[in-house]
This record gives C-alpha cells, sequence and structure tokens, in this order.
C-alpha cells in the first residue's frame, strides 16, 4: 500500500481541531505529509499563520481551503473548496455572516439546555 503523502481535509483551533495551525503543520511534516490544505469550517482566520509557519518547511506544500457549510432540503451538507483566496474581502463578509449565525444558533442551544436544568453556561462553551 503506497504511503499517504497528503491529506487535503484538516482542522485548526479556529474551527473544531484542537491544534494551532503551527502545531498541526509540525505534526503533519513529522508524519510525512507534503501536501496539506487546512480547511476549517466557514472561516480561514487560520491561513495566515499557516503560510507563516509552512515557511520553515519548504517541502510543505500548503493549499489554502476551507469547509463551508450548506443547507439543504433535508439537513445540511459540508462542501469543501480549495485554493481560496483569504484575503478576499466579499467572502470575509459572507464567511462572518456564517459564523455569526452559528454562534447564534450555539447560544440558543445552551439556553435551551439551561431550561432543562443542565449547568452549562455560554462563557464555558
Amino acid at each position: 500500500m503506497p504511503e499517504i503523502q497528503a491529506d487535503l481535509h484538516l482542522h485548526t483551533k479556529f474551527s473544531d481541531g484542537t491544534m494551532t495551525p503551527t502545531e498541526l503543520i509540525r505534526l503533519c511534516v513529522d508524519r510525512g505529509l507534503k501536501v496539506i490544505s487546512i480547511s476549517d469550517h466557514d472561516t480561514t482566520n487560520g491561513l495566515p499563520e499557516t503560510f507563516a509557519a509552512a515557511k520553515s518547511y519548504p517541502d510543505l506544500t500548503i493549499i489554502p481551503g476551507i469547509e463551508l457549510s450548506t443547507d439543504v432540503p433535508g439537513g445540511e451538507i459540508h462542501v469543501l473548496g480549495y485554493f481560496v483566496d483569504h484575503n478576499d474581502s466579499e467572502l470575509q463578509k459572507v464567511l462572518q455572516t456564517f459564523r455569526d449565525g452559528r454562534e447564534g444558533r450555539a447560544e440558543g442551544m445552551v439556553k435551551r439546555l439551561g431550561e432543562m436544568d443542565v449547568n452549562i453556561s455560554w462563557e464555558r462553551v
């Protein structure tokens, strides 16, 4: 079986990952990856750090990515996009709208949990 050299679906702490872009890049290099895409949910905020950290690893190719959430009849799907221009101001406005909506839904969930006597605060989330 050939060795895996690429991962085009990685998340950082800027969405639902646990590592900074710098930490994630170091892990990817340590594992022998040659091509990666940071594709956080509805944000490109980790890409500047990604590109800065990648300068230390000239053999690593970074593909700027994103995972967009979208509603479809019967649910939600996530669409991966690659070669994203994270400096595009119009894109950033749309992404901010997505994040604001997600945060509002999350706050509503925390409130409903509190109404069901679940001891959790928005600050903790």
